[in-house]
């Protein structure tokens, strides 16, 4: 299974990382696009250009087009997804990009430094449903969303978990009920 992690935080030594890592060491074959290196320019000022993408821009459109199963990872801002994660979602959106969501299981992951981390991830699912059906794509968003509280707590700075049973079990539920979501519909396909 093509496993594509978005880490969608720019910030510096940020705690999505974290979890992307986490989840990135639960597959075999797994990419993870960083947003520290993230360059794509607002919606509303330019495109990405289809002839001369930047690295980071082709290297993030190359990885969602081959995977069979996306993560999007967000922190939580204001109980919204970050701008970046937003963004992205309104540029490859459109004709040019569309394609490279379709034919997968999309899954959410919304992450806090304290108590938080559902909102975006459930924000994230009802934006993707309608973009699905919108541009009728045969993929669907996982029914589960997951939520990484108190980050630090539970995952060190190399994506390892820390001796924290209960996040511990949650996590690796989560990434075991995506792959059986995943394999199912690529099975069916």
């Amino acid at each position: 299974m093509r496993v594509c992690i978005l880490s969608g935080s720019a910030r510096k030594n940020n705690n999505t990382l974290r979890v992307a890592k986490a989840l990135s060491k639960q597959f075999k074959d797994s990419v993870i696009m960083d947003f520290q290196d993230y360059d794509l320019p607002n919606f509303n000022q330019a495109s990405i250009s289809k002839d001369n993408p930047s690295e980071f821009q082709s290297r993030l459109i190359d990885s969602i087009e081959k995977s069979e199963l996306l993560f999007v990872v967000t922190p939580e801002y204001n109980w919204f997804p970050t701008a970046e994660v937003i963004n992205t979602i309104h540029q490859l959106a459109q004709e040019d990009y569309i394609h490279i969501f379709n034919r997968k299981v999309i899954a959410t992951v919304g992450v806090s430094a304290g108590r938080g981390g559902r909102m975006p991830a459930v924000q994230l699912v009802t934006v993707i449903n309608k973009i699905i059906g919108f541009f009728n794509l045969e993929s669907m968003t996982s029914p589960s969303s997951f939520e990484v509280q108190e980050v630090t707590r539970c995952i060190d700075s190399d994506g390892s978990l820390l001796d924290n049973e209960r996040f511990n079990k949650g996590l690796l539920s989560f990434v075991s009920y995506s792959l059986k979501v995943a394999h199912r519909w690529h099975l069916s396909k």
